[in-house]
């Protein structure tokens, strides 16, 4: 059984650089998309990924928001999050790690650096 990314990002750009990274990668893992924090937690609920990389700033829910639904619900508050955003301040990282998040990861993104995080948290 393949293992299954959650991303949710608002940014169509980065949505299919990801979504590139992934495939390049070759780790096999099924990449499904959210456009913001609550189609993320829908389809959280809906299909129990095994990681999620979370944009903080997005339309309709944002992840600050989003992260601390998942993370209070039984289905879901055992996979690891990685906060995905461009704010790289010291006290968003903290605040992420507050929340729930496993990591802090600041856009833009090397490709390289993302799929070895990617790859430490599905490694069974």
């Amino acid at each position: 059984m393949s293992k299954k990314i959650l991303l949710a990002e608002d940014d169509e750009d980065n949505r299919d650089l990801v979504s590139f990274v992934l495939q390049r990668s070759r780790l096999g893992a099924e990449l499904i998309v959210a456009e913001n924090g609550q189609e993320a937690v829908d389809k959280a609920f809906e299909s129990i990924p095994n990681l999620i990389l979370m944009d903080m700033q997005m339309p309709v829910m944002d992840g600050w928001t989003a992260i601390p639904i998942l993370k209070g619900d039984k289905r879901t508050k055992h996979i690891p999050i990685i906060a995905f955003t461009a704010q790289a301040k010291p006290e968003d990282k903290v605040r992420t790690l507050e929340i729930g998040c496993a990591e802090h990861y600041s856009k833009p993104m090397d490709p390289e650096e993302l799929i070895a995080l990617i790859r430490k948290y599905l490694a069974d």
